[in-house]
């Protein structure tokens, strides 16, 4: 299962998702996310709100999280078949505010490429035929992405910023 990086976000974050994507990944057989999902939850969780720190010691505590839960950091095989998806998801869906966003095109080349569901809740991605797992949130809509605790970053226990996989 290709992870993206909301759901790495949700789950280092403790937000309202984090148990659906959790769950999903206790039913996958492995998982992987790429050096852009990473990268991406690395900007987001660097933010004030967030972990509150520098892209360094964020890169490190994502790569750590990641470990921890046998989710492999790697690539697909085929950079050019993952390029032809991306394009191919641009060119049917859109790419702008009311579309796909330039990682959404990628999180689906690379569920693509590798035959794989992609873990996200995103409606848009969602809406293309990729597979996507969770099949649907356990509480209803999708709840606004919230920061985590006040006081949280990342020199607080880490515990306190990660949801536990059981």
């Amino acid at each position: 299962m290709f992870v993206d990086a909301c759901a790495i976000v949700s789950l280092i974050a403790g937000e309202p998702t984090a148990a659906d994507y959790a769950a999903a990944l206790q039913q996958s057989k492995s998982s992987w996310t790429s050096a852009l999902a990473a990268w991406e939850a690395i900007i987001v969780l660097a933010r004030p709100g967030q972990l509150n720190c520098g892209f360094r010691d964020a890169e490190d505590f994502v790569v750590e999280w990641l470990e921890a839960r046998d989710i492999a950091l790697r690539e697909p095989p085929s950079p050019r078949e993952v390029l032809a998806h991306a394009v191919a998801a641009a060119q049917k869906h859109g790419v702008g505010k009311r579309a796909l966003s330039n990682l959404d095109c990628f999180c689906y080349a690379y569920a693509k490429a590798t035959n794989e569901p992609l873990l996200m809740l995103d409606a848009r991605l969602r809406a293309t035929d990729v597979a996507t797992s969770p099949v649907s949130l356990g509480d209803g809509p999708r709840p606004a992405r919230s920061a985590p605790p006040h006081g949280t970053s990342l020199t607080a226990p880490r515990a306190a910023l990660v949801v536990k996989v059981a």
